[in-house]
C-alpha cells in the first residue's frame, strides 16, 4: 500500500506541474465521522477498544485542471474529535474519556468532472490520504500507560458538486470515504494488548474556491 500511495502521488505531483487550464484554490467547513470497526485483537488479554466520535473542522488546498473535465486535487485538513477508550476485561467493563485527538488527512485525488462547462458541476474522485494522529498518547488506566496509533494510508472515494456564482468564485459541497485498511495498529505500552481498526472516516464539507 505504501508503494502504491508514493506512486500515486508522485503521478498526481507531476500531473498538476504539467496542469495549463487553471488552478483553483479552495477552503472548507468540514464533518467527520467514523464508520469503521474493530477488526483484530489480542485473545487472551484485557481488551482496549478505541473509539472516535463524530467531529469537525476547516481544510483547503489546490485544485490543478488539466482539462475542463479532468483535475487534479491536493488537500490537506485539521479535524478534531472525541476520543474515549472502552476497557473490557475478565470481570469489568469501564470506559476512559481521552478527550480531543487531532487527525491530519493529507490527500491527492484524481477528480472526473461530468459537465465542461456549467452553473452545476458534478465530479467524483478517487485517490489516497495519508492520516496523522495526534494528541492521543494518553493514560488509559487499567495498566496502559498510553495509547499509540500507527498513521494510516489508504484510499479515498471522493464526489460532490461545485456551484459557479461568478467567473472566478464558486461553492463547493464535497463528500469523500476514506476505507482504510488494517493499516491503523493500536498499542497500548504497559500491556499485551493490540488491535487493528478500520477507521473508514466519512468526511462532509462545505466551502468555496477561487479560480486564478
Amino acid at each position: 500500500m505504501k508503494t502504491f500511495s508514493a506512486t500515486f502521488f508522485a503521478l498526481l505531483l507531476a500531473g498538476s506541474a504539467a496542469a495549463q487550464e487553471r488552478v483553483e484554490f479552495f477552503v472548507d467547513a468540514e464533518g467527520v465521522r467514523r464508520s469503521g470497526q474493530i477488526a483484530e485483537f489480542t485473545p487472551g488479554a484485557t481488551r482496549f477498544e478505541p473509539e472516535f466520535r463524530t467531529g469537525g473542522g476547516a481544510g483547503g488546498g489546490f485544485n490543478f485542471f488539466v482539462s475542463d473535465r479532468v483535475s487534479i486535487e491536493a488537500k490537506v485538513a485539521a479535524l478534531g474529535t472525541k476520543t474515549r477508550v472502552r476497557i473490557v476485561g475478565s470481570d469489568f467493563v469501564g470506559v476512559a474519556d481521552l478527550g480531543w485527538a487531532q487527525l491530519y488527512p493529507i490527500s491527492a485525488v484524481l477528480q472526473w468532472h461530468a459537465l465542461e462547462r456549467g452553473a452545476i458541476r458534478p465530479y467524483l474522485g478517487i485517490g489516497v490520504v495519508h492520516t496523522i494522529l495526534r494528541n492521543v498518547n494518553k493514560q488509559v488506566g487499567a495498566g496502559a500507560t498510553g495509547i499509540r496509533f500507527k498513521d494510516p494510508t489508504g484510499a479515498v472515494v471522493d464526489g460532490g458538486i461545485e456551484l459557479s456564482l461568478a467567473r472566478k468564485w464558486s461553492l463547493l459541497a464535497d463528500a469523500r470515504y476514506v476505507p482504510m485498511e488494517t493499516n491503523s495498529t493500536v498499542t497500548f505500552p504497559g500491556t499485551t494488548s493490540a488491535l487493528k481498526m478500520h477507521v473508514r472516516p466519512l468526511i462532509v464539507s462545505f466551502g468555496a474556491g477561487y479560480k486564478f
